[in-house]
């Protein structure tokens, strides 16, 4: 139970005890994972093409943004 302030009233020795038991009865019956769950991110991993292809399209759209202000700065000094 959590109170009103976020924070969790203190583990007793009998929680202790049945938590050290229940971890001590799931061991051995699956594998471990590779990354605590405590550290996962939730973040899918970067793939390098999707990571190539977003950098294609970010250096596409800065020539075009430059383009665009050429334009402009050209239009502004002739007018």
């Amino acid at each position: 139970m959590v109170s009103s302030y976020g924070h969790r009233p203190p583990v007793t020795e009998g929680v202790a005890e049945v938590i050290v038991k229940d971890i001590k009865s799931g061991e051995g019956k699956s594998g471990a994972s590779e990354v605590p769950l405590a550290f996962q991110t939730g973040r899918a991993p970067v793939d390098p093409a999707a990571l190539g292809h977003t950098r294609k399209q970010m250096t596409m759209f800065a020539v075009f943004a430059l383009a665009v202000l050429a334009v402009l700065l050209v239009v502004w000094w002739a007018a």
